[in-house]
């Protein structure tokens, strides 16, 4: 482990976020993420599938020794995350908190459907002696029934999601905004980096941690170190989301024109 060299004068804090953790996930990937990570003591959350059954996330032959990863992980304090059941999808016209897509893997499904596969999802995760502390829906796309169903068969009270510029308060969980894709500099404010290690390259891998090295060492949080409180969004809250969303529409009625 190395102390942390780089001092920023900004105040924002940065939380990384890995997503689709399973058994099939291309392990040298992982393997140079986790490396890094032990140097500079950083402890990321980590979305973990617990029974893939999504091909397009299977890059390698099943690894027998995943769990173990995810237990080694675990004891190292980084935060693991429910990520769905088996990231199967289905598509939906549901209210969902985060309308990006018109598919989920929960969304539209009766609070007993929803239950069932979130208390099939938890056992797994319990077979394995791993205590899941955050909630990410795949696709980003839930509604209200899915965390009344979290709520009901499982202890999570965190969801990392949402647009904020810092966590908050919503439906009787608390939320820590996932906000960004990749770096970029923050005066203020908690932010959320999130990554699909499955599918970057190598030199996607490298350029990133090459970007936090010069950048945010100092400043990349744990959920551990979180102070959760029931902030309720304010206007300014209000500001990046409707920013985001106006830009997010814009982009792809641009795209549906060009196709």
């Amino acid at each position: 482990m190395l102390k942390r060299k780089y001092q920023s004068k900004n105040t924002s804090k940065y939380l990384i976020r890995l997503d689709d953790a399973c058994n099939t996930m291309p392990a040298e990937k992982w393997d140079i993420l986790e490396d890094f990570f032990e140097y500079y003591d950083i402890r990321p959350l980590v979305a973990v599938i617990p029974d893939n059954q999504d091909k397009s996330m299977k890059y390698e032959d099943e690894d027998p020794m995943f769990w173990s990863r995810v237990r080694r992980w675990q004891d190292k304090g980084w935060a693991i995350a429910m990520h769905g059941y088996q990231h199967q999808m289905h598509y939906t016209d549901a209210r969902l908190i985060l309308p990006f897509y018109k598919r989920s893997e929960f969304a539209g499904l009766s609070l007993e459907e929803q239950a069932s596969k979130i208390r099939k999802s938890f056992q797994i995760f319990q077979s394995n002696k791993i205590n899941p502390t955050v909630w990410i829906a795949p696709a980003h796309s839930f509604d209200e029934i899915t965390i009344s169903a979290i709520r009901k068969e499982t202890d999570i009270k965190i969801i990392s999601d949402g647009f904020a510029i810092d966590q908050f308060y919503l439906h009787k969980m608390y939320w820590l905004p996932q906000q960004l894709w990749q770096y970029e500099e923050k005066k203020s404010g908690f932010w959320t980096i999130c990554l699909h290690p499955n599918s970057m390259s190598i030199n996607d891998l490298e350029e990133f941690k090459n970007t936090i090295k010069r950048h945010a060492l100092d400043r990349i949080s744990s959920v551990d170190n979180i102070n959760f409180i029931k902030r309720k969004l304010n206007i300014f809250d209000r500001i990046l989301n409707l920013r985001f969303w106006s830009k997010y529409k814009f982009f792809k009625i641009l795209s549906s024109l060009r196709n």
